[in-house]
């Protein structure tokens, strides 16, 4: 047994204990980063002074480093009098459909359109959505989706959460009208587990529409001291006792498996009620 199956047995140990202790969860954005700025029509006439200027951010995306979003920040190549490109210099934050036009003393007949980093959409039309295409590009460590919690849908300036129903009781009662009924989503389904499970919105949606899903994850594989460890302590600390529970039940030596396994079982109760003691909704008994 050499060091590349010390390593699967490690990174079993670790996907074991993501799931068990659910302790990878993350809410996908709902606004983000410009991150690429396409240049539609590239004008005539403009010289060196040319700008750019961004709206403000759209969305305020209330988490730090900057709750109420960040400007953006672009600048604009002229080559030949034309807008060849547009760099982003500062891609700011808080935007989900940002908007901007090219300022200028000279020139005119340009314009630009604005791309921003992953969030989650319902697209117009769209049902069905699978775990496997959220992006989780932005959360250093985590490999993939394995289960939603929840999935919350923001209109009108509205975040609400889908009510999900079981697949059948979706299929056969909720799930009326197959073809060209759209409207603001109402209800959700999960159908399939793990990375392949998906959710079913109905109505489909009528236009798009932001979404924050509530995802618990899996970390991606622990490959060399470099690697990124998304799982939290104190859950990192049961983690050797599974892989020596694996790397002995290799050898066929049951008694250490199992003695290694019950101690990992040990330690995975004490911190979970380390990490999840409870709290009172409201210590004043009203909600």
């Amino acid at each position: 047994m050499g060091p590349p199956d010390q390593i699967g047995f490690i990174n079993r140990a670790r996907r074991e204990t993501a799931m068990r202790a659910q302790c990878i969860r993350r809410l996908t954005p709902i606004s983000g980063q410009v991150i690429l700025a396409s240049v539609v029509n590239a004008g005539s006439g403009y010289t060196l002074g040319a700008s750019v200027a961004i709206t403000g951010p759209d969305f305020a995306p209330n988490i730090p480093p900057f709750p109420l979003g960040n400007q953006a920040e672009a600048l604009a190549i002229v080559q030949n009098g034309t807008i060849a490109s547009v760099d982003i210099s500062e891609g700011g934050f808080g935007y989900f459909q940002p908007t901007g036009s090219i300022v200028a003393d000279a020139g005119s007949g340009a314009s630009v359109t604005f791309s921003v980093s992953p969030i989650n959409v319902l697209v117009q039309g769209q049902e069905v959505y699978r775990f496997e295409d959220v992006d989780v590009s932005t959360f250093p460590g985590v490999d993939s989706v394995y289960m939603v919690k929840s999935v919350s849908v923001i209109f009108a300036n509205t975040r609400y959460v889908l009510p999900c129903y079981a697949f059948s009781v979706y299929q056969a009662m909720i799930r009326n009208y197959p073809v060209g009924f759209y409207n603001i989503p109402a209800v959700m389904s999960q159908y399939g587990q793990g990375e392949d499970g998906s959710f079913y919105v109905y109505p489909p949606p009528a236009q798009t529409l932001q979404t924050e899903w509530d995802c618990f994850c899996l970390p991606q594989d622990l490959v060399t001291n470099d690697s990124i460890e998304a799982i939290p302590q104190p859950w990192q600390d049961p983690i050797p006792y599974f892989a020596a529970h694996l790397a002995y039940g290799e050898l066929q030596n049951f008694n250490a498996s199992k003695f290694y396994l019950d101690l990992y079982n040990d330690f995975m109760t004490r911190h979970g009620g380390y990490a999840r003691p409870g709290r009172a909704v409201n210590p004043y008994g009203r909600y």
